[in-house]
């Protein structure tokens, strides 16, 4: 059984983490913008693209910290957690860059095979969360869900009066992807899980 010590880390140590986790955003941002240059990207497949490697990259947070501080993982959180967030990253990266490689109709039946199994470790997730848990995932969903609805009828309503053109789906499911994630950094960080 693994306990928590109460001793906070050492500053020097808290300073590396902070280094070492500004150099792996700068590295995300450059490899995004590298990929976003390297060849024209409707402003969908950019976020898009943004939100796939924003998942990957709070993949390979929570696996380090679930090998370095196996104690502060809230219990469902782990393995599970970190197998939803690269699935999601798969399911953006997917429908842009998987055309180069098979066809449409491949990569689609990819995406919904992904998604089936993304919804079954979401299933588990819940399953195996602590109350606190449970409870952060349902305010990320009412908090998502009431942002984008309001967001939704706002340029709707403008779309009708002709005053913006529309949106396609990719895009908005990149934009609901990107309010839920703040939502659930905000409802977490209010739990006190950082």
């Amino acid at each position: 059984m693994v306990t928590r010590s109460d001793t906070p880390p050492p500053l020097a140590l808290k300073i590396l983490g902070i280094l070492a986790l500004a150099g792996f955003g700068a590295a995300t941002g450059a490899a995004v913008a590298s990929l976003a240059a390297s060849r024209a990207m409707a402003w969908s497949d950019e976020v898009a693209l943004v939100m796939a490697v924003g998942l990957l990259a709070m993949a390979i947070a929570s696996a380090v910290v679930m090998a370095t501080r196996p104690a502060s993982v809230p219990k469902g959180c782990g393995l599970l957690q970190i197998a939803t967030l690269l699935l999601a990253s798969a399911m953006f990266l997917l429908p842009i860059y998987g055309g180069q490689f098979a066809t449409a109709d491949v990569v689609f039946g990819a995406v919904i095979v992904l998604l089936v199994i993304q919804t079954v470790t979401n299933v588990l997730l819940w399953n195996k969360a602590d109350e606190m848990l449970r409870r952060i995932m349902a305010e990320t969903g009412a908090m998502a869900f009431f942002a984008c609805q309001a967001a939704l009828f706002v340029y709707a309503a403008a779309e009708r009066l002709d005053l913006v053109g529309p949106v396609s789906s990719w895009g908005l499911i990149g934009i609901t992807m990107g309010v839920y994630l703040c939502a659930s950094c905000l409802a977490a960080a209010r739990r006190g899980i950082h």
